[in-house]
């Protein structure tokens, strides 16, 4: 065991849990150090760019994500968008914070030895990889880590951490309406508290401001609150808690899938058993046990109430926050037993078993979010290359781009934040030696930007031409710059192109019988050639193309 100052020992699970806490954090460092921006984070970084009080206060799907916006804002004036480094630090921190949070909360209650059993499957919870690895999800750690924060100090039973525990509570509203629980359980403890109105001020503003905002701004928020998701709640939540019991304990990988129900159901209801002999045992639940119980609840409920096709209970997403949640209910359920030691042992046992499983499920996860960053900054380069050429409009979505962007990504806004901070796509160098999948999607968007597609040719035989006979083999020809007329005699000639990539990505359809058909592409910022893959069909007149 270690000495710290005082010569007082620290205990060595604290020691295990510290070292689990900075293997985690190096891990997702290395793994986040692949990626680039994703999905929901250009939302911040494209149309949130002014200061106005709208920036900050407009919700996110429903969301007030203020504090996000704001660290968002100020690591792009400071650091530029050439990297997402600054945002994957600010994210795993508050990460890192929120589960040692969790082991100081746990351990007072049960010891340190249960508290790093409980943590070890979450510093390492594959099933939430769109969470430990997607910076943006920097809203939920903020909001669980002031929210235990916040728990953590209103047991002082002090003015000072009073209104410690009131500005995290305001801070976790303001990461994050996961923040509407934690202040829901702070009430319900305090109810129970004999200073009950001296300490209510911990409640009250925090209450008051995010009424406020709601009132001014929440209100216009798109939500799915319905009679039927009321209807559905008890069975959201079952199925929710059932799945999170099921990662925790690594007995599932993949929580959309049925196996963590297939697991959950049963394990939750011998749970619910355990925790109802322990109520009867307890007589009267402490304020702390009926606090917990309502934050756990509570975020099940107002995710159950809107609930659309694409939150089933089994999300991912959801599972760190729902293991958060039960730890710190069983902590507080647990509060006071004698565990025999085999029992600690085996549990401890069963938590590194567990940190194992869910470990295999996030580094494949980090492996393939590293292969849709390449495709990112490969789609991107294309971008900034056909700029003056395409339609600030232009959107990129999955179709013409291989990547997800949410229809959030337009060309102008783009351009815009690049003048402004800089670029995360590849340089034309980068993109010429990038992996396959970046320059198979740099020549999507290539295709798609430019407008690049056959249009009706000049009939007769418009100067130098060359028979092409794709029946044996595909015939492949180099793209002049003035584009070529190309005529098929028989149907079935099928036309693809290439750029940079080696395969022939863009597909043309097939060309048809009878008439010329003329490739002519709009130059940019590129000077690489396209190349034209001709399969199939009869001989194929090839003609150079008019002068642009």
């Amino acid at each position: 065991m270690a000495r710290i100052r005082g010569g007082a020992r620290e205990h060595p699970a604290a020691l295990l849990a510290g070292a689990a806490i900075v293997t985690s954090g190096v891990l997702l460092l290395h793994w986040l150090g692949r990626l680039t921006f994703w999905r929901d984070e250009w939302d911040f970084l494209l149309h949130r760019r002014s200061w106005s009080v709208g920036t900050f206060f407009d919700p996110f799907v429903e969301h007030l994500v203020a504090a996000s916006i704001l660290i968002y804002k100020v690591g792009i004036s400071a650091f530029g968008m050439d990297s997402a480094r600054p945002f994957q630090l600010v994210s795993v921190a508050l990460f890192l914070l929120s589960v040692a949070l969790l082991f100081v909360y746990v351990s007072r209650r049960v010891g340190e030895w249960l508290a790093l059993a409980a943590i070890l499957p979450i510093l390492f919870l594959g099933p939430s990889w769109d969470d430990l690895l997607f910076p943006f999800q920097m809203a939920l750690f903020g909001s669980i880590a002031c929210g235990i924060g916040a728990l953590i100090a209103i047991e002082r039973r002090d003015r000072t951490w009073d209104l410690v525990a009131m500005g995290l509570l305001i801070a976790s509203l303001l990461f994050s309406d996961l923040g509407i629980p934690f202040v829901a359980g702070v009430t319900v403890q305090l109810a129970f508290d004999r200073d009950r109105w001296h300490r209510a001020v911990v409640v009250a503003v925090p209450t008051a401001l995010w009424l406020l905002w709601y009132a001014g701004w929440g209100h216009n928020a798109e939500t799915f609150i319905s009679a039927a998701n009321l209807a559905h709640a008890p069975s959201y939540i079952f199925s929710g808690l059932g799945t999170s019991l099921a990662v925790w304990a690594g007995l599932s990988s993949t929580p959309y899938n049925s196996d963590a129900l297939e697991w959950g159901r049963p394990l939750l209801i011998v749970i619910m058993g355990l925790a109802a002999w322990r109520l009867y045992v307890l007589r009267r639940p402490s304020p702390r046990v009926l606090g917990t119980a309502v934050i756990l609840l509570g975020f099940w409920s107002l995710t159950a109430l809107n609930t659309n096709p694409f939150a089933p209970a089994t999300a991912g997403r959801y599972q760190y926050i729902g293991i958060v949640l039960l730890a710190l209910l069983a902590a507080e359920l647990a509060a006071g037993l004698r565990v025999r030691r085999y029992v600690m042992v085996a549990l401890v046992l069963a938590g590194a078993a567990a940190a194992m499983v869910n470990f295999v499920r996030l580094q494949d996860a980090a492996h393939g979010l590293a292969g849709i960053a390449e495709r990112e900054r490969g789609g991107l380069a294309a971008l900034e290359l056909t700029r003056g050429r395409v339609d600030p409009g232009f959107i990129l979505t999955r179709a013409n781009s291989d990547v997800d962007y949410l229809e959030i990504l337009d060309a102008g806004s783009y351009f815009s934040a690049v003048d402004a901070y800089g670029s995360p796509a590849y340089t034309p160098a980068e993109l010429a030696s990038a992996s396959e999948s970046a320059r198979v999607a740099a020549d999507r968007v290539f295709a798609s930007a430019l407008g690049v597609g056959l249009r009706p040719g000049p009939e007769g035989r418009p100067g130098t031409c060359a028979e092409l006979r794709p029946g044996v083999g595909p015939a492949i020809v180099q793209l002049p710059p003035e584009g070529v007329v190309l005529r098929a005699g028989l149907p079935g000639s099928r036309l693809s192109l290439r750029r940079y990539a080696t395969s022939f990505p863009v597909s043309l359809g097939t060309l048809p019988p009878g008439r010329s058909e003329v490739l002519s592409i709009p130059p940019d910022r590129s000077a690489r050639p396209w190349t034209l893959r001709i399969d199939g069909g009869g001989p194929v007149l090839a003609c150079r193309a008019a002068l642009r």
